[in-house]
């Protein structure tokens, strides 16, 4: 029995002095939150965001930036990391990675090197955010500061999340998203593109972080749209709302339209769409049934509210307004980009399987392109604001 409990103390006293194999102290790794990647006369530029430099440890000014960046250069990603290791004197951990961007130029060429070199590292989780730059390299957004939040990288990452909600002009992206859109049958990748408003050379100075206004600022409010990793083409704002509204991935939507010769606006909420998809001679048809409920937010028109017939006037003119949004975007889509970006045959090869294995080899170039969507938009204004009446309408 002592021997037992003997041999029970000693596996018990091994298991607490054995160490992990591939342990490193924490003082030798590199913290990465961010990651650019660029190319430039046929080399890639691949730029690093380290967030544990000397600079989280000292006792800086708040104003100051607690990140640091490296770059490589080479023929292949490999190497240009390679490179932008043996300036770092530190080992990169990208287990903390908040948001990979990619640049315009190198997603119009092809982005599988970048996608497959994140692939292969163990440390990543695979679930940070994937965005493309546009008009502007993607190192130079990781360089560009912002006073709400400590990086860059971090900055990206929360536009993301809050604007998600409440305008539905941004997706909630992630690396793994991507990679299922590729790996997937009929449905293409859509990305969030950044661009940068304002001096980006002023943007990456710290004294800039001292001004009422910065010097510059990130907007997301467009889509990059995909045929397989190649970039095709980017979104316009109505376009972005049209994309998350047929993919059902929206919160709030701010729609604004025509009175008389001004404008009003409603938030719409609680929108759902439905695909209805039948076959003709193996052709699909599809009706897109879209169902939301609104307030109205501001009118710079004369409308008495109180009135039934008025609202209804009102439900039809921003169902109407709708309806063109979706059929401007699904325009865009089908005869500009040829690319089922809503995975309407992916919903096909899903639920039926049989008719996808007769079109799927014409869906990219002929089908899809060509294929009649009839849009249905039924918008219940049930709520009118603060008034009854529009102060237009009140004050006379």
């Amino acid at each position: 029995m002592m021997k037992k409990i003997k041999i029970c103390l000693l596996l018990f006293v091994a298991f607490l002095l054995t160490g992990c194999g591939n342990y490193r102290e924490l003082n030798d790794l590199a913290i990465t939150t961010g990651i650019a990647f660029d190319i430039k006369e046929d080399q890639y530029i691949v730029s690093y965001m380290i967030a544990n430099s000397n600079k989280v440890e000292t006792d800086s000014k708040g104003s100051e930036t607690k990140s640091t960046i490296y770059e490589g250069r080479g023929n292949t990603i490999s190497s240009a990391y390679i490179d932008l290791n043996s300036k770092n004197p530190k080992i990169p951990y990208i287990s903390h990675l908040e948001v990979v961007i990619i640049s315009e130029d190198l997603a119009k060429q092809g982005m599988l090197e970048a996608l497959d070199f994140l692939m292969r590292n163990p440390e990543s989780r695979k679930e940070f955010y994937i965005v493309l730059s546009k008009g502007v390299e993607a190192g130079a957004l990781l360089k560009t500061l912002t006073p709400l939040e400590s990086f860059p990288s971090q900055n990206i990452a929360e536009i993301i999340k809050s604007n998600n909600d409440d305008q539905s002009t941004i997706i909630m992206q992630k690396y793994s998203d991507v990679i299922t859109d590729l790996l997937d049958q009929g449905v293409e990748p859509i990305i969030n593109g950044i661009e940068l408003e304002g001096d980006k050379n002023e943007g990456q100075i710290q004294d800039s972080l001292e001004k009422a206004t910065p010097s510059a600022t990130m907007k997301i409010d467009t889509i990059g749209v995909f045929k397989k990793d190649k970039l095709l083409g980017w979104t316009n704002h109505d376009e972005t709302v049209g994309i998350n509204i047929i993919n059902n991935s929206t919160g709030f939507v701010l729609l604004e339209t025509k009175c008389d010769d001004k404008y009003m606006t409603s938030t719409l909420k609680d929108i759902k769409t439905e695909p209805v998809i039948t076959f003709e001679n193996d052709i699909p048809k599809i009706k897109l049934k879209i169902k939301a409920d609104g307030a109205i937010l501001e009118m710079q028109c004369k409308r008495n509210l109180e009135e039934t017939k008025v609202m209804k006037e009102l439900e039809k003119d921003f169902s109407e307004r709708l309806k063109q949004i979706i059929n401007e975007t699904l325009n865009t889509t089908q005869k500009e980009y040829k690319s089922d970006i809503f995975g309407f045959g992916n919903y096909i090869y899903k639920n039926n399987l049989k008719k996808w294995n007769v079109i799927n080899e014409k869906w990219d170039e002929e089908i899809f392109p060509n294929i009649t969507i009839d849009v249905a938009v039924d918008i219940n204004l049930n709520n009118k604001g603060s008034l009854e009446q529009s102060l237009k309408e009140v004050v006379k």
